[in-house]
């Protein structure tokens, strides 16, 4: 732990206790998360970021850098050490309230120039706190993919079992669609339910809440014979000033899609992710770009692509297309359409996987609405678009 006294810097107020709060260990050494606590002495920001205390956000501070990024590079998190982090601010492990572990970044002020991209992933959830404004103009991508699970999201899956998460998809099972046999894997499910697979009447079920507080990861599509696409991350911004989406901008946790099936008479396609979740809080918060959690396509034929990953849109992302060997997967879920499409089935083949399900997007603000005409993915008509107003120091994270 560092050994800071009192800082004060123009409006900015740091008070900090040398030994408080610290019963899990030490933040930065590298083998467990901070132990915060809810004192609202700690007066950095105007005020109560969700989910992290202020003696992490105090802590983390006092090597707050103002971070400019032009050019694309990684965040890696990890929840003893994290790895890879573009920034020169530090990144931390810290406990939510549920004792959960997410990674914490504080900073100055954020850019992300037009062009750049700022990619996330790792198994824990993603908490940037500003001290000043966020602009985004380029990319924040908390999406996963066949290589690599957004931050929080959970991994992919193996071969013929449930997805993992709180929402993971039914298994795939070895049987053909037109035996009677419970076919493709289900997608993931978060805020919306995933598309059951083809000749399935299972599917996840949906978890977490409106306000994000704790934060979840999307969950994974059941396995087919090829596994599952793995579920959304999550990314948390709480900027002490505006926050800026510009319409060159995105914030992204799309679900990956799910994976082809076999050429044998027994290998069904797996179902996708479900998106993760996007948590952003400022006194205004204008959004002329892309906020989008949505699901990954089903997976289908084994000749052909598998299921889309989540899109960076309100477009769903593409079940893959039906053979010879499998029918087509579910589509997944964007825009007002929060749950993932069935995986569908034919005679004398293998059954597609189910798309995954829409993940949860929240907006924070003193006014507890935003501005701008950007793109909601899932859009505001839904319950997995919310609004709330910003938290008052004291009320604990």
């Amino acid at each position: 732990m560092r050994s800071p006294g009192g800082v004060v810097c123009g409006p900015l107020v740091v008070v900090l206790c040398l030994g408080c709060g610290s019963a899990g260990g030490p933040a930065g050494s590298g083998s467990t998360p901070k132990e915060g606590s809810a004192d609202a002495s700690f007066a950095l920001l105007d005020f109560q970021p969700s989910n992290v205390s202020w003696i992490d956000i105090a802590d983390q501070a006092v090597d707050a850098q103002a971070e400019d990024v032009s050019s694309s590079c990684v965040v890696d998190t990890n929840e003893t050490q994290p790895a890879d982090n573009c920034f020169s601010s530090p990144i931390l492990p810290v406990f939510q309230p549920d004792r959960s572990v997410v990674n914490l970044i504080v900073v100055t002020s954020l850019v992300v120039e037009p062009g750049s991209t700022v990619r996330v992933t790792g198994p824990a959830a993603l908490v940037v706190v500003s001290l000043t404004g966020v602009t985004i103009a380029g990319s924040i991508d908390a999406h996963s993919d066949d290589l690599d699970p957004g931050p929080g999201g959970s991994p992919a899956t193996q071969a013929a079992v449930a997805g993992g998460g709180l929402g993971g998809g039914a298994a795939g099972a070895s049987a053909e669609s037109d035996a009677g046999g419970t076919g493709g894997g289900s997608g993931g499910s978060f805020c919306g339910v995933g598309g059951a697979g083809g000749g399935q009447t299972l599917a996840g079920t949906g978890y977490g809440t409106p306000d994000d507080r704790p934060l979840y990861g999307g969950s994974a599509g059941g396995g087919g014979t090829g596994g599952g696409g793995a579920g959304g991350g999550t990314i948390q911004i709480s900027a002490n000033g505006t926050m800026t989406v510009a319409a060159t901008g995105a914030v992204t946790a799309g679900g990956q899609g799910g994976p082809a099936g076999g050429p044998a008479a027994d290998q069904s396609a797996g179902g996708g992710g479900s998106g993760g979740a996007i948590l952003l809080e400022g006194q205004t918060v204008v959004v002329d770009g892309t906020l989008a959690a949505n699901g990954g396509g089903g997976g289908g034929d084994y000749a052909s692509a598998p299921g889309g990953d989540g899109s960076a849109s309100s477009t769903p992302a593409p079940g893959g297309a039906g053979g010879s060997d499998e029918a087509a997967g579910g589509s997944g879920s964007a825009g007002p359409a929060i749950n993932g499409g069935p995986g569908a089935t034919a005679a004398n083949i293998n059954a597609g996987g189910g798309g995954g399900a829409a993940g949860r997007i929240r907006i924070n603000t003193s006014t507890g609405t935003s501005v701008g005409a950007g793109t909601l993915s899932p859009s505001a008509s839904t319950v997995c678009m919310t609004f709330g107003t910003l938290r008052s120091i004291g009320s604990g994270p």
